[in-house]
């Protein structure tokens, strides 16, 4: 059965693989869009094509991705633990972000744009903060593995 599974997937892979190149050559020398040539927004024929491709190839991956760690769960529940800590503490990662995030919109006289609003800048705070907890976690990783290598000799 195992070797069967492996046979399939591996002639679905190629297949998936050929598919991607056909693709990228039509991307290449497949035409452009009738009124882009000659400028330089050139847009290439089956750019809509090659994008749809990539979210079905995005949507095979997630459904995979999905389903494999289903069943390592229901296989073995004892992981589960693990993954539950990781979700809970991303969750108090972004509520004290939100807690830290402010919402005031900028007084810019030079910015015409239109994401000066304050759930924008409110959710791009959360971001922010959130990348900033992450690295200063990362930051604290590295130093305590490199100091704790020398009290455990």
């Amino acid at each position: 059965m195992s070797e069967k599974i492996t046979r399939l997937t591996t002639i679905l892979l190629w297949v998936l693989m050929g598919l991607t190149v056909v693709f990228a050559i039509l991307f290449y020398v497949g035409g452009v869009v009738p009124g882009t040539e000659g400028t330089r927004y050139e847009e290439p024929k089956v750019t809509n094509s090659f994008i749809l491709f990539a979210y079905i190839l995005l949507g095979l991956s997630v459904l995979t991705l999905v389903f494999f760690a289903l069943r390592n769960y229901i296989l073995n529940p004892k992981s589960l633990r693990g993954v539950l800590i990781a979700l809970g503490v991303a969750a108090v990662l972004v509520a004290l972000a939100a807690l830290l995030a402010d919402d005031t919109v900028l007084d810019l006289p030079h910015y015409k744009g239109s994401d000066n609003v304050p759930r924008t800048l409110f959710w791009t705070d959360i971001g922010l903060y959130v990348a900033y907890f992450l690295l200063a976690g990362a930051f604290l990783t590295i130093i305590y593995s490199v100091i704790s290598k020398y009290f455990k000799k």
